[in-house]
């Protein structure tokens, strides 16, 4: 059984014309299902032929034995067909059988997709599947990956955007799903007009991404060990109605890039170097190392490690206040800073 295909390298197997006579979707991120389907559009379809040599149907609406008729019928107006099958895990079929013959002689005139976010993978269909089609991965991309993903896609329209910015929006986006991610980005693409490189402020704009100008304000108080600021500041965000835990992705993520600034002050690397090493805008590290004070590695460190204690309590271990998990926060990080003081 082969390895399933990353969605990049399916993407530029169907670049080079390599066009599979069956795929199997699987993964639990709905946008690259839609998206691997609209690809397998493009390269399978002619200009004419997408009306009479297109079938798209549901799997609970259909049988195996109906789909495989239809794969084993030849075009009329293109090259190949294209049998598009959602939510094929509840094709019902009697036997694997059908499908086995079929996947050891498949129409060469024929592109078969079955696509679904959660097979069953005790079922005889899927395990059919797994030896004759070629499957692509359509897992969720972690955070990391997020953040990668959004930056390429801002690059392809022509807008530049910077590694921290790129991991807050992520952050915030994390677990959205790409579809989601994906209509922000529009968003924030249509708000900014012709391209150009993404700023901090522009981020204000896309719903549930850490808002990098308030985290600034905040995290300063909190990692210079100004309790009564940061304990006000936290008040007042909360009174005008922000989410905690995106407020707290915000924190964790200044506090990510500030401590990334003090390491690389630390080992002397000058900024120009900030961009390849820790994926940091070079143009910010000067602000962080101001904003950070006399704030250690350590002591940074130890504010990110209060950052996860505070994300348990909020997801449900613990406050029944979101203030109380942030004053908490702040007050264990401004004792600790006060002993090292």
């Amino acid at each position: 059984m082969a390895p399933p295909l990353r969605f990049a390298q399916f993407r530029q197997a169907l670049l080079r014309g390599a066009i599979e006579p069956v795929y199997l979707l699987e993964g639990e991120e709905q946008y690259f299902h839609d998206e691997a389907i609209r690809l397998l559009e493009r390269a399978v379809l002619t200009d004419g032929s997408a009306s009479v040599d297109r079938e798209s149907t549901l799997g609970a609406e259909t049988t195996l034995a109906r789909v495989l008729d239809l794969a084993s019928t030849y075009p009329m107006a293109g090259a190949r067909r294209l049998i598009v099958v959602r939510g094929a895990d509840a094709l019902r079929a009697e036997e694997a059988g059908p499908l086995e013959r079929y996947l050891a002689r498949p129409n060469p005139k024929a592109c078969l997709v079955l696509s679904d976010t959660r097979f069953d993978r005790r079922r005889l269909l899927y395990r059919a599947l797994l030896g004759g089609a070629a499957r692509v991965d359509c897992a969720p991309l972690d955070e990391a990956q997020t953040a990668l993903w959004v930056r390429e896609r801002l690059r392809q329209e022509g807008y530049g955007l910077s590694p921290d910015l790129a991991e807050a929006i992520a952050s915030g986006l994390g677990g959205a799903g790409l579809g989601r991610i994906e209509a922000e980005v529009l968003k924030l693409m249509s708000a900014i007009g012709a391209p150009r490189p993404v700023d901090p402020a522009d981020l204000a704009i896309l719903a549930g991404v850490p808002r990098v100008e308030d985290a600034f304000r905040l995290a300063v108080h909190l990692v210079r060990g100004e309790r009564g600021e940061a304990v006000a500041a936290v008040r007042a965000l909360l009174r005008a109605g922000e989410e905690p835990v995106q407020m707290l992705g915000a924190l964790a993520w200044y506090i990510r890039n500030a401590l990334k600034a003090r390491a690389a002050a630390v080992r002397r690397i000058p900024p120009r170097e900030m961009g390849s090493l820790y994926g940091t805008d070079p143009g910010r590290v000067d602000r962080f190392e101001r904003e950070v004070g006399r704030a250690s590695v350590e002591a940074l460190r130890g504010a990110l490690r209060l950052c996860l204690l505070a994300d348990r309590e909020l997801k449900g271990f613990g406050a029944k206040d979101p203030a109380h998990a942030f004053e908490r926060l702040i007050h264990r990080y401004g004792r600790r800073v006060a002993r090292t003081a």
